[in-house]
């Protein structure tokens, strides 16, 4: 299956979106612009889903959005994909330990750290509603994006 990759200028920098051919988001990250991974004018579908995503990515740093609904296919193990469901359903303004998290899933606490740690899609995926060991509420990289 073809995987379409695209640039996306946002308030916290330049990211990186993978759509696969149906349209649904399997990756986001916060990277600089790699022309490498940056695929050709994309199919009609896959245009109207990197466009969607930009609309809800504005509104939700906007501070207008509270919850996405862009469809996602994020890649992983299926304890992690069951990690990440569970991350997702942390509702907006709050936070759960780690521990809360394993104990909810009934995974070792390191399993939690190493599956939020891996999380493919930022911001869509709310690992940064999940506190760490030694970690406040914002993970480090989104401090170091916020100071900025």
């Amino acid at each position: 299956m073809h995987v379409w990759h695209y640039e996306l200028n946002t308030p916290m920098g330049l990211m990186r979106a993978a759509f696969d051919g149906r349209g649904r988001l399997r990756e986001l990250a916060l990277e600089d612009f790699d022309p490498r991974k940056t695929s050709p004018l994309a199919p009609r579908e896959q245009r109207e889903a990197k466009r969607y995503l930009d609309r809800q990515l504005e509104a939700y740093l906007a501070g207008t959005l509270r919850t996405f609904t862009v469809p996602l296919d994020p890649q992983g193990t299926p304890s992690q994909i069951r990690i990440w469901d569970a991350v997702r359903m942390i509702p907006f303004g709050q936070t759960r330990t780690s521990t809360e998290l394993a104990a909810g899933l009934r995974l070792d606490e390191e399993l939690v750290v190493m599956g939020c740690a891996a999380n493919p899609i930022v911001l869509l995926i709310p690992v940064h509603r999940v506190i760490l060991p030694g970690e406040g509420p914002l993970p480090k990289a989104l401090r170091d994006v916020r100071s900025e």
